[in-house]
């Protein structure tokens, strides 16, 4: 593990992470629903750069059970840390917007927000269930313009047109979610399944640059530590894809603690331009993600 994560990483495998709400503003305002929070006694504060992330000063998710406004998809629960890829990709209402993979549509739900529900999205999963799902997260929220697909995002095809952004919030080892209270978030961990993962990034990751416009921006997002799975996947692509892909600056994170993309791990050396991605440093309000972000020429 790179010197400069073990410590945050240790730490936030044993402490429990505050909770951390989005306020859909599909639905309502963050005023309203400050007001809301603070007659249930729930002490929200804000956080610098994302407006409509609250975090509540508690651990303890029951607060949640039966709450109106979670049922009605006026706010949702979605960790900080996965609130970051969709503002990094900042899709603006008109544009067409693909989720190559989508569910359970935290993300996806999120975009249609940033969008006014002006625009496109089109919501890929591979998985039946969690597209039931996705589809069913979506209809909550009011994201009226997510049009959701069943299908693997490697074989997805553009017939309509490219887009003008992508996310790949990709499948993965899910290092940043361990929890050393919770043998389950372990169980499936294993080095076969980092390779397995990785080979999978990078099929949805070279389909996903295929489908961006000439100008167009993708941003790829993980929840694991691991570098096979992260800058090793980057660098890949980049040596793989179209000429005109860029790999550029994460930009608006303000002061978030993180750190820069590896330049190289173990005895592979990366393509210069993976110092530009980002790993989020997991804390008690987040966990650990690695963000890239891309452009094509």
């Amino acid at each position: 593990m790179p010197s400069g994560l073990v410590d945050p990483v240790l730490a936030s495998f044993s402490y429990p992470r505050r909770l951390t709400l989005r306020v859909n503003s599909l639905k309502t305002t963050v005023a309203e629903a400050y007001a809301y929070l603070k007659i249930k006694n729930l002490r929200p504060s804000a956080v610098p750069g994302c407006p409509v992330a609250v975090v509540l000063d508690t651990a303890d998710r029951s607060v949640l059970r039966d709450d109106s406004w979670i049922a009605e998809g006026k706010l949702y629960s979605q960790n900080l840390s996965s609130m970051i890829p969709p503002m990094v990709l900042g899709p603006r209402p008109g544009e067409r917007v693909l989720d190559l993979c989508a569910a359970p549509g935290s993300k996806t739900t999120q975009m249609a927000a940033m969008m006014g529900n002006e625009g496109a999205i089109t919501a890929v999963e591979a998985i039946r269930g969690r597209f039931f799902k996705l589809k069913t997260v979506c209809e909550l929220m009011g994201a009226k313009m997510v049009r959701p697909v069943c299908m693997d995002g490697r074989r997805f095809e553009a017939r309509e047109g490219l887009f003008d952004r992508v996310l790949v919030d990709a499948p993965c080892s899910s290092e940043g979610m361990f929890d050393a209270a919770d043998e389950e978030t372990t169980q499936y961990w294993s080095e076969r399944k980092i390779d397995e993962m990785s080979k999978k990034q990078r099929g949805l990751l070279l389909s996903a640059s295929r489908l961006l416009k000439p100008g167009g921006t993708m941003v790829y997002s993980t929840c694991t530590f691991a570098p096979e799975e992260n800058e090793g996947t980057v660098d890949w692509l980049l040596k793989k894809a179209a000429p005109g892909l860029k790999c550029v600056p994460v930009d608006g994170l303000g002061d978030l603690p993180r750190l820069a993309g590896l330049d190289r791990w173990e005895k592979r050396i990366y393509h210069p331009d993976v110092r530009n991605a980002v790993r989020i440093l997991p804390g008690e309000d987040r966990i650990g993600f690695f963000i890239a972000k891309f452009m094509l020429k």
